[in-house]
């Protein structure tokens, strides 16, 4: 375009205000006519769900009683094929009760047709049961009514509830738990409106002879036996076309479609027009393609079009025809009607003018090589794995051109196909981005909407159809072939739009608007009229639905996906005075813009970043926040009122703000207060298994056989871990002995026996005192210990787990006689867990804490002496156990502690020194006979420590109480007998005063 230089500056001075005001008001008027709002003047909220039930048509049918088929005082009934969905309406005035609002609604069907019913089934009615707890309320003529909607459909037995094959039914409202709230019976359908039996549609009539007719036919044939129509160069034939009072304009016609779902109809086969003379139309086009109103999903692609022209985007004239061929042989003339079929827009300079764009050129991607192997599988018998996956590529597609012998023979239009094309290879070759190819404006709007629709159809590589704009040098895409209608489970994008953040953007800006509740209904309301008008009119011959809850699913489902429940997931993993570095793994399939680190008050706690960090999908990064100096400020403890941030307590407080790029909501995600660092997942599985994996074959002093382990008499080095596994026996012979060095420890699976003799016993024991211990686990057998040494022994520990005593038994069964634990570094010099036991005659001496300790076991322990325990002597917990002639001497804390219900019973101790002797708590119950405590600070005392729990109580007959700083410390509530005379309780704190406070060791 050539722009004339303008020679008077005076009266360029003067226009120029003119021209920018008009300008101006152009602007305002396109985008006051522009539907699609601009984001930030709508700000979409992703928590609402969409409903776009159309109350305007509800109210109209109430107002004027329109196919009422029942009232009553209860309610009134209404049913209404909805766009072919059969519905049906329960109108409740003024209020509504509590039951009105929240019981289920029953119907019980009865048809005309029972035989042919209990055919199917054993009732001779159809049971329909539906909930709908969300009433519309309307206000019609100043009256309240509220109004529930139920589905007038079985998934079965659907063809019994046309209303004509219905005798009645009975319906009413029912509570699973209440039962029946009301119930009407004998409904029927007389009081329905009448259906139209013809369409108001305009006619297009065919005529073509005999012997084209039968070369069409003969073409149709063929492609059935493929299943796929391939075009020839022969396949046009000539026709006449008549419309209105245009009669005969020359025309030639041939089959269209690309599957046989255009063909397989007995009548109804697509065809290409193309009318001969170019200043003759048909509703102004040229060329058109006429075809089954099926393969574009109805009254649906009718629909789309309409929308995608109301947003500026460029659209196919298409709509529905009543459609006749005329078979012509020599004087006779057959007519074949073929009712009503759609009438589609074809590619040419009509459909760009008619989109109110500059004459350009519409391009493609040439599918017939797809096309011709996919015939050939299908002709060889093969499945979809033969298609070849090259041809199935675009980038492996020839671009293709419409209207080509014109286009390249214009100079100005085969310069716009040459810089279009080199574009389209461009973009398929990755040299440029689909944002710098495309209007990107104008293409995520038509991938929103596609979306939106359920017409990803249309985004399929080789039905894709692309406009060049010669104003904008920009390409611009075009509605065809979308066949929407249809939920979607995933959101579809344009081919090639992949890694374009300008992209990826966009869409989702457009996805964001496009899902808005607001924006489908005024699309709706626009179009809705007629609408209508194109459902009746296909109703007359096509039973066909339009269900626009459709859209509301998908537009749910986008706010979904674009504002899902959980985007990203944070672990942190470093904080200091100056940073805190967080691990964020992005979940959503968009990239995360990270914006800033807050307080869960919402004030910023962190610098701005120089360029907020981009996580793209499935990608996790470390991210480092920069903290303000008043970081510590933030976090203030209730408590003592300072300041300064407490982990993990504070972890919590912390939130990450984000948002995803062309949406207007920020969202802020929790911190996980530990981190997820994948070499230590690594590190630690592969400890794990190991930890399992038996290893005793690389013991040369062990023997083997049978399944049975043997240690015989001697002296053992064991210098790392044994690990034995199930189903095994271990026996260790009497007189060997056994140094564990280098910090190794003795893990079995199977049961161990060592049955040492008095004068020649068994030894454990670790020469450089870094051994681990022994840990017996899960073993159906008995295990035995016999005149057996353990000294100097630690507990087994590893990288990922650690026990507490120096010989552990967890879940099985022992027995331990005339053995020594002495001189044992470890938090228990034994410790049973989960099991059943006995001990007898066995010494426990210099425990660095507690002598024996069980949990939740059951068992005796008879003589046997402690003496000089680091903590307790016998501490249970969750247990019951039997004790005889016991002697403990110098423990540190408790001489016998039982907690969390555990019972003790017993006869003949003896207790001497030491902090405290006997404690019963937390609903622990003690009876024992015949006991002596002395010289201890504490001799006797029961409370309750854990809240979850009771109070304690001890009964005791023959007591000896001899030189203790106190006899007894009882708490109000538990219970201290002697000789079943109950003691006097002295305090509610005795907890206050236990545990290194004023008596016993301190549990820190």
């Amino acid at each position: 375009m050539k722009i004339k230089k303008v020679q008077n500056k005076k009266s360029h001075l003067i226009i120029m205000p003119i021209v920018f005001f008009a300008l101006f008001i152009s602007s305002l008027l396109f985008q006051k006519n522009n539907s699609l709002p601009n984001n930030n003047e709508q700000v979409h909220n992703t928590e609402i769900p969409t409903t776009t039930l159309s109350e305007e048509g509800i109210s109209e049918m109430i107002d004027k009683n329109i196919n009422k088929i029942y009232s009553d005082s209860e309610f009134s009934i209404y049913y209404k094929a909805d766009r072919g969905v059969p519905k049906i309406y329960y109108v409740y005035k003024d209020s509504l009760t509590n039951r009105q609002l929240n019981d289920a609604f029953f119907i019980h069907i009865f048809p005309k047709d029972e035989e042919a019913l209990l055919k199917l089934q054993k009732y001779n009615y159809i049971n329909l049961d539906f909930f709908d707890f969300n009433p519309i309320e309307l206000k019609i003529n100043n009256e309240t009514y509220f109004v529930f909607t139920g589905v007038f459909s079985h998934k079965t037995l659907t063809h019994f509830l046309e209303p004509n094959k219905i005798k009645f039914f009975n319906t009413g409202r029912f509570s699973e738990i209440q039962g029946r709230s009301y119930q009407a019976d004998g409904i029927n359908f007389e009081n329905l409106s009448p259906d139209n039996t013809s369409n108001t549609l305009e006619k297009i009539t065919i005529s073509i002879n005999k012997k084209n007719f039968e070369k069409v036919k003969s073409r149709r044939n063929e492609a059935l036996k493929s299943k796929i129509l391939i075009k020839k160069d022969d396949d046009f034939v000539t026709s006449k076309v008549s419309y209105n009072t245009t009669k005969n304009i020359k025309s030639r016609i041939r089959l269209k479609g690309d599957w046989t779902d255009h063909l397989d109809d007995e009548k109804k086969w697509s065809f290409r027009v193309i009318l001969e003379d170019e200043n003759l139309t048909i509703r102004g086009m040229s060329k058109f393609s006429i075809q089954h109103p099926k393969v574009r999903n109805y009254e649906w692609e009718w629909l789309f079009q309409k929308v995608i022209k109301n947003n500026d985007l460029i659209g196919l004239r298409y709509d529905f025809i009543n459609v006749d061929i005329e078979i012509k042989e020599k004087d006779s003339i057959q007519t074949i009607p073929l009712g009503i079929m759609a009438i589609e827009e074809s590619f040419d300079k009509r459909l760009i003018e008619n989109n109110k764009r500059r004459e350009g050129i519409i391009l493609s991607f040439d599918e017939s090589l797809l096309w011709e192997d996919r015939k050939k599988s299908s002709d060889l018998k093969l499945n979809v794995n033969s298609w070849s996956k090259k041809l199935q590529n675009t980038q492996n597609l020839p671009i293709k051109v419409f209207d080509e012998s014109r286009i390249l023979s214009d100079p100005v239009l085969s310069k716009q196909f040459n810089v279009a094309k080199n574009l389209l290879e461009g973009l398929k070759k990755g040299k440029l981005k689909i944002s710098e190819v495309f209007d990107i404006d104008k293409l995520t709007t038509f991938v929103a909407l596609s979306n939106l629709f359920g017409g990803q159809h249309g985004l399929i590589n080789h039905n894709l159809r692309i406009y060049f704009n010669p104003v904008t040098n920009k390409l611009e895409p075009v509605c065809f072939d979308s066949h929407p209608g249809f939920k979607i489970d995933k959101i579809t994008h344009y081919p090639f739009s992949k890694n374009d953040s300008i992209y990826t953007k966009k869409i989702l800006e457009k996805l964001e608007i496009i899902s808005n509740e607001k924006f489908i209904k005024n699309f709706i309301n626009k179009f809705n009229n007629d609408l209508n008008k194109v459902f009746v009119n296909l109703q007359t011959e096509l039973k066909t639905t339009v269900d626009l809850s459709i859209l509301d699913y998908n537009s749910n489902f986008i706010k979904k996906q674009i504002n899902p429940s959980n985007i990203i997931v944070s672990n942190l993993l470093n904080i200091d005075k100056k940073q805190i570095q967080i691990d964020i793994n992005n979940l959503s399939d968009f990239p995360v813009i990270i914006n800033s680190l807050e307080h869960n008050n919402g004030r910023r706690l962190s610098f701005p970043f120089s360029s907020d960090p981009i996580i793209h999908p499935n990608e996790k990064k470390l991210i480092t926040f920069y903290i303000k100096d008043a970081f510590n400020n933030a976090f203030v403890s209730k408590k003592n009122k300072k300041g300064g941030f407490r982990y993990p307590k504070d972890v919590k407080k912390l939130k990450i703000k984000y948002k995803l790029p062309g949406l207007s909501i920020s969202r802020k995600n929790i911190i996980i207060p530990f981190g997820a660092n994948q070499d230590e997942t690594l590190e630690v599985i592969n400890t794990y298994k190991k930890s399992f994996v038996a290893n005793y074959t690389s013991f040369n002093f062990i023997e083997v056989k049978n399944n049975i382990l043997t240690i015989p008499k001697g002296n053992h080095k064991l210098n790392k871990t044994l690990v034995i596994p199930k189903n095994h026996k271990v026996i260790v012979e009497k007189g060997a002995s056994i140094d564990m060095t280098n910090k190794a420890s003795i893990i079995s699976y199977s049961p161990i026996i060592c049955k040492g003799i008095k004068n020649s016993p068994i030894h454990f024991f670790s020469s450089d005192n870094s051994s681990g211990g022994i840990f017996i686990s899960n073993t159906k057998k008995k295990s035995i210990l016999n005149h057996c040494n353990f000294t100097s022994l630690s507990n087994p520990t590893s990288n990922l787990w650690t026990l507490s005593g120096a010989v552990n038994f967890n879940e099985t069964i022992v027995e331990i006689s005339n053995s020594v634990f002495r001189n044992n570094r470890s938090e228990d010099g034994l410790n049973i867990i989960r099991s059943k036991f006995l001990i007898d005659s066995t010494i426990f001496k210099n425990t660095l804490s507690d002598a024996f300790d069980g949990d939740f076991v059951e068992g005796k322990i008879l003589n046997s002496t402690f003496s000089n325990n680091g903590n307790d002597g016998i501490d249970v917990s969750g247990s019951t156990i039997f004790l005889k002639d016991i002697v403990i001497r110098n423990s540190s804390d408790k001489a016998i502690s039982a907690g969390e219900s555990s019972t003790i019973k017993g006869m003949n101790i003896s207790v001497s020194e030491g902090e405290i002797g006997i404690v019963s708590k937390d609903l622990s119950s003690i009876s024992l006979q015949n006991v002596s405590i002395s010289n201890t600070k504490l001799a006797l005392s029961s409370f309750q420590k854990k809240s979850e729990y009771g109070t304690g109580s001890i009964d005791i007959s023959m007591l000896t109480l001899q030189n203790n700083e106190l006899d007894y410390l009882i708490e109000n509530g538990s219970q201290l007998l002697i000789d079943k005379t109950p003691v006097r309780t002295v305090s509610n704190k005795v907890i206050d005063q236990m545990y290194g406070k004023k008596y016993g060791k301190s549990s820190k």
